[in-house]
């Protein structure tokens, strides 16, 4: 191929000076005579600068010529043509040129120990000279460059390969200058020895921002600290500190001095404690006490990302981890966005002019918005979640979408901005190393970029252009949404005249008066919540920050105070909260950026005492209300148990476990009150999602009574230590938890071989402490509340029985001297934690017990007057207030009616052994054992009443079984529960539909009774 037929070939790619490329080829037109014409076409085609290409080729072939290898031809020009920067460092290394490119194609990584030993290799270790130990680093590095940014140029390491590449090798490099310097330095002054100890003092280097996230790129500074483990004087007169200021500073010089040869990486110790004022190293306790004292937001987001990356590394993860309270604060930290868009605010205005558009890094839209975006939410929630506590971008975005802070869809086509971007600022300064984020406006050099990037054809620069827009609208919009679409929702649904109720408090006749005009009725109360909301109670005034917020917040609160269903119950609630958090302002900071958390916080508060008043308990789930994932409305057990999983594996100790499992509980608990008071959740879903989340939570405790037993008892973790079972009963057994419902619990074990357990434990004391610590995990109070209540009273020989029992021990209790209330009460009674092979021998048991024989007359009698008891005793009730639990036609009577015919056909047919109850009724009119007309008004009388009883309990915070007699009450019951009309009307309706349904429910209760008596 001549040199104007390749000129011609090439044209078609968007090369435009096809006569430069012509003249370059005349140069080397021998080399290129021999090697494949298709592959000169193709890697020409795709260099940024083809002309470049071949100028650079000639430069390399006077040092060795390099027959053309086939499949290396075109991605050596891909590379000459993308780099000058590359094809100087190929020409620095003379006649080993084609080794060095070889290794872009035949070593695809190298981690840091890969780095270490190569360094070694290389001579870059002992008690070199600073000179010597400079031109070994430089050298290295130079080489290093080369394969990893060919890579790059060719397509074969994506953005993250490259930027982790680029880190390691920056860690290798401080590593070998710790040593060699610490060697020189011992040899010269004599080892740092700890006083008293004798043993070489501990030094490490801690990378932060991009190299500790290990996201470098190809210009980037090394931001680092060094830190040594304590002061103390030497033996020779010198300090500690002395020592290690000066090994810091031959460290600093090693990489970051400028010589013939250039430098290594360029070094930043600016986020040292102190910044420039400090010292350049500092102690281990002299960094912990200025963090703990001075300690900035800026300094917060800079040590999210700090990582040893040389020296010591245990003394790096020791300081780390005492920083973390400092870092991740374990309250909800919505302040810090005040913070950090002061921060974006101070770099924002550094960029001025027209060239700010075009800057990839620090512009609108770019690589800084989407960290300032990752670290902000990390600072928020990352005390409370351990699992946003990730050091890379990437790797924290993906965490933010995993754990439903960010929402899925957004934190992917963040991520592909993010790399576009990345991969932009790399393609700029692999030309020349320097550090340059600005893309060029001039023609040419746009084009070159584009074509680095892989834009192909006439309209590259065009398309390279559009994508980047693209990517920075997405980066935009995800970023002004966090730090000002808050302000701007707030300002567009508050009514002006509420903005004037705040001020107006210190006049309380004016005040009074515009509360009228806002429909509040009980004034005087209205009045003393508002004075509670600004200033606080007189134990904790409002500070000033906490005011401030308030005054911000207040139009926007006040207007969806207003509009609520019960303004006075929600401004009460919403005083009562305030009061509780006391000085944490970081809840108003939550609910200011958080719009949507305070509507759906004043609906709460308004519709529901019974989530108002367990909000007010736990006012630190508010956080929970954030999550992105809080719109499920419907999640499957399997995934409410895999990410338990995932935050107990975080917690670092039992304490932490039992705080994560009990704030797990709370969280999805107000998920599901949420959802039901918003009536996008069925009552029969509302059941089984509360029974989904008690099964997640007492398999977990169960796991964590079973692992801090054995590890106690000193018994090994293998299978015949799992020999443990839990029934569930009552409505867990039946998978109809309520809000407030106890779990019923029988504890039962199976030993196996007895031998087995000779000299390790006694089965039954073992598994008695299995289940005693697993009642402990859920019902022992912590500083997160309690998970559950537990009953256990439902065991054989209820309290005067052994807690647990061998499962021997039970199948013969039931054989012999069990009682018909519970043969009734193991209906429902399933296995729901536990070994899965002794839960279906114990399922087998039960179902012999319950179902292995019919019942007598003497026995649907007895079952019929104990019911009657429960109505005298605890169902009684005047012709105003009904109770719908225990009384006449109540929810008792079904479940009685039902189990009654369950105990009494199920042995014959196997069908009606259904656990809950509109299963079985469903069940036993399939199976012809009740009509169709009864199992209709069972059915349908039970539905509403279990509706009924659920919004009593969410509306009055109280086990209300008695339908109310005050108006208002029924009236707002009436409602929630979708009856329309006036007032009176619905009221009325409410009424007759209960009364309806009750007799109907007794009028069948009664004929089948009647039938299966003596």
């Amino acid at each position: 191929m001549t040199a104007d037929e390749l000129a011609r070939a090439i044209a078609a790619s968007g090369v435009r000076d096809t006569a430069r490329v012509a003249e370059a080829a005349r140069a080397v037109a021998d080399w290129l005579a021999r090697a494949p014409a298709d592959e000169v076409a193709e890697g020409l085609a795709a260099a940024a600068d083809p002309g470049a290409a071949l100028d650079q080729l000639a430069r390399l072939l006077p040092a060795a010529e390099a027959p053309p290898a086939p499949g290396r031809v075109a991605p050596l020009l891909r590379l000459l043509g993308g780099s000058p920067a590359l094809a100087g460092a190929l020409v620095a290394e003379g006649a080993a040129w084609p080794a060095l490119v070889a290794a872009v194609h035949e070593v695809p990584a190298r981690g840091p120990d890969a780095q270490r030993a190569a360094l070694a290799a290389a001579g870059a270790s002992g008690p070199l000279s600073r000179a010597d130990l400079q031109a070994a680093l430089r050298r290295h590095r130079r080489r290093e460059l080369v394969r990893i940014g060919g890579r790059d140029l060719l397509g074969l390491a994506s953005v993250e390969d490259t930027v982790r590449e680029l880190s390691a090798l920056a860690e290798g490099v401080l590593d070998a200058a710790v040593a060699s310097v610490r060697a020189r330095l011992a040899a010269e002054w004599g080892e740092a020895l700890v006083p008293g100890e004798g043993r070489p003092a501990a030094f490490v280097v801690l990378g932060m921002g991009k190299l500790g996230g290990e996201e470098l790129n190809y210009s980037s500074d090394v931001d680092l600290v060094y830190v040594y483990e304590r002061d103390g004087e030497q033996a020779a007169g010198r300090t500690l500190g002395q020592f290690f200021s000066r090994l810091a500073e031959e460290v600093t010089r090693a990489l970051g001095e400028v010589t013939g040869d250039g430098l290594v990486f360029r070094v930043d110790l600016r986020l040292r404690p102190g910044g420039g004022e400090g010292p350049v190293a500092v102690s281990l306790p002299a960094a912990l006490s200025y963090y703990e004292a001075w300690g900035q937001t800026w300094e917060r987001a800079a040590w999210l990302k700090a990582r040893a990356v040389g020296g010591d590394r245990a003394l790096g993860e020791r300081l780390i981890a005492e920083l973390m309270p400092f870092v991740y604060r374990r309250y909800l930290d919505f302040g810090t966005l005040e913070d950090l868009e002061a921060m974006k605010r101070r770099v924002d205005a550094s960029l001025r002019g027209p060239q700010a558009a075009r800057d990839v890094k620090l512009g609108r839209g770019g690589i800084r918005e989407v960290e300032f975006f990752v670290q902000a939410q990390q600072l928020v929630h990352g005390g409370k979640d351990p699992r946003l506590q990730v050091r890379s971008t990437l790797g924290a975005l993906a965490a933010l979408a995993a754990t439903g802070y960010v929402e899925p869809a957004l934190a992917v086509s963040l991520a592909a901005a993010y790399r576009f971007l990345r991969d932009v600022e790399h393609k700029l300064q692999i030309v020349q190393e320097r550090r340059t984020q600005s893309v060029p406006s001039d023609p040419d050099a746009l084009l070159a970029l584009a074509r680095r990037l892989g834009f192909r054809g006439a309209e590259a620069a065009a398309e390279f252009e559009a994508a980047r827009a693209r990517h920075g609208a997405v980066v935009r919009g995800a970023f002004a949404a966090l730090f000002h679409g808050a302000e701007e929702e707030r300002r567009r649904e508050a009514e002006p005249e509420l903005a004037l109720l705040i001020d107006e408090l210190d006049q309380p006749e004016r005040a009074l008066w515009r509360l009228g005009r806002l429909g509040f009725r009980d004034l005087e109360s209205a009045y003393r919540e508002l004075r509670l909301l600004r200033d606080g109670p007189p134990h904790a005034p409002a500070s000033a920050r906490r005011r401030a917020a308030l005054v911000r917040l207040a139009p926007a609160l006040l207007t969806e105070i207003s509009r609520s269903a019960a303004p006075e119950r929600a401004l009460h609630h919403l005083a009562t909260f305030v009061s509780t958090i006391g000085a944490r302002t970081s809840y108003l900071h939550l609910l200011l950026e958080n719009p949507g958390v305070m509507r759906l916080l004043v609906r709460l508060f308004a519709t529901s005492e019974f989530l108002s008043a367990f909000f007010l308990r736990h006012p630190e789930v508010l956080d929970s209300l954030v999550r992105a994932d809080l719109m499920r409305i419907v999640r499957a057990r399997e995934d409410v148990a895999a990410e338990l999983a995932a935050r107990l594996a975080a917690a670092p100790d039992l304490e932490s476990r039992l705080d994560t499992l009990r704030r797990f509980r709370h969280e999805e608990f107000l998920r599901v009150g949420v959802h039901d008071i918003e009536g996008t959740l069925e009552p029969a879903e509302v059941e089984r999602q509360l029974t989904h989340l008690a099964e997640t939570c007492l398999a977990a405790a169960l796991a964590i009574a079973r692992r801090e037993v054995l590890a106690r008892a000193g018994v090994p973790d293998v299978p015949e230590s799992e020999g443990l079972a839990v029934l569930g009963l009552g409505t867990l057994g039946g998978g109809e938890l309520g809000y407030a419902s106890d779990l019923d619990l029988i504890f039962v074990y199976d030993p196996g071989d007895p031998a087995w357990w000779s000299g390790r434990a006694v089965p039954h004391e073992f598994f008695t402490r299995i289940a005693e610590r697993t009642i402990s995990a859920l019902a022992t109070p912590t500083r997160e509340g309690i998970a559950y209540r537990i009953d256990t009273r439902l065991r054989p020989s209820g309290n005067q029985g052994p807690l647990v029992s061998s499962l021997e021990a039970f199948a013969a209790y039931h054989r012999t001297g069990a009682r018909l209330w519970e043969r009734q009460a193991l209906i429902k009674a399933r296995v729901v934690a536990g070994a899965p092979a002794l839960g279906a021998r114990l399922e087998a048991i039960v179902a012999e017990f319950v179902y292995g024989h019919g019942l007598s007359p003497a026995e649907v009698a007895e079952i019929a007057g104990v019911r009657a008891r429960i109505e005298r005793e605890r169902g009684a009730a005047d012709e105003q207030a009904v109770n719908i639990k225990t009384g006449r036609g109540g929810l008792v009577d079904v479940e009685f009616l039902v189990q009654m015919l369950q105990l009494r056909h199920g042995q014959v047919h196997p069908a009606v052994r259904v656990r809950d109850t509109p299963g079985a009724i469903t069940a036993l009119a399939a199976a012809g054992l009740l009509p169709p007309a009864d199992a209709r008004a069972l059915a349908e009388g039970y539905a509403f009443l279990r509706a009924l009883e659920s919004r009593l309990r969410l509306e009055h915070n109280q086990p209300l079984e008695v339908t109310a007699a005050d108006p208002a009450a029924l009236l707002s019951l009436a409602r929630r529960l979708g009856y329309d009309g006036t007032d009176a009307a619905a009221v009325a309706a409410l009424r007759a539909d209960h009364a309806r349904h009750g007799e109907a429910i007794r009028a069948v209760y009664d004929r089948h009774f009647a039938s299966g008596a003596p």
